[in-house]
């Protein structure tokens, strides 16, 4: 009997393709999602304003633990024997260091913003101190797990779906945050303006680590594919928990 012949490996951009259609339907549910919706559209001032504060206040614990969470994938990943993912992840990790220190500083400044205009004051320190919610503890534990687990290499799945809100959605969010409240709003959102900008680049590197390691691992795809999904499915969570908080601020004041 003859040696069979070797499967011929994906290019990088046919393999980076399998898992963008495997993906795609999370995506356009996601997209489709009633909530999702509601926040790029609707016109209450108020609200709006309540929901971006909630949004960067509970937005520190989605993101001071990202450096920490992107190393740790990083150095699992070279223990598997994936040394050019492990490496990738690692020096990303540093772009990762202090965001969620722009989260704070965004949600002392549109509070300020909004004591300087409305009634009644709002706290940014309580408004900071607020418990964990569910939003935020799916995302955090989907990295915990996704860093013990067999897959550590679903951390790049996990950056490249959630950098592509940043650029798809971003520039819709910060449009409609203008067309409500007016320019002056941009004055206390860099976080999301920074990362419209740097998320382009940091999906294009993620696109390219994402195609490699498929191509040379096809058998990751449907782990790279889950990690991506649940990734989708924790950010979901964590905007309705701001919408919410919104919504019952909102209420308290009416």
């Amino acid at each position: 009997m003859g040696l069979k012949p070797k499967t011929a490996l994906l290019s990088s951009e046919a393999a980076l393709q399998r898992y963008e259609s495997s993906i795609l339907p999370t995506r356009s549910n996601i997209a489709a999602d009633p909530t999702a919706t509601y926040v790029l559209t609707f016109d209450d001032p108020v609200l709006r304003e309540l929901f971006l504060i909630h949004f960067c206040a509970l937005g520190v614990g989605m993101t001071e633990p990202v450096e920490n969470w992107i190393k740790r994938a990083g150095q699992r990943c070279e223990e598997l024997g994936l040394l050019e993912l492990g490496q990738f992840l690692k020096a990303h990790a540093k772009h990762e260091a202090g965001h969620h220190l722009m989260m704070i500083e965004d949600t002392r400044a549109l509070v300020a913003n909004w004591n300087a205009r409305r009634t009644p004051y709002l706290d940014a320190e309580k408004i900071l101190g607020l418990p964990v919610t569910p939003g935020v503890v799916m995302y955090q534990k989907l990295h915990e797990e996704t860093i013990a687990g067999d897959a550590p290499y679903g951390q790049i799945a996990i950056e490249y779906e959630i950098e592509r809100i940043s650029v798809e959605f971003g520039p819709r969010l910060i449009q409609k945050c203008v067309g409500v409240l007016g320019p002056a709003i941009l004055r206390s959102h860099s976080f999301i303006k920074e990362h419209m900008e740097i998320d382009v680049a940091h999906t294009r590197f993620n696109e390219e680590q994402l195609g490699k390691l498929l191509s040379a691992r096809p058998e990751f795809l449907i782990p790279l594919v889950q990690a991506g999904e649940k990734a989708l499915m924790a950010y979901k969570a964590f905007v309705n928990d701001a919408l919410h908080l919104a919504k019952v601020e909102a209420q308290s004041l009416r």
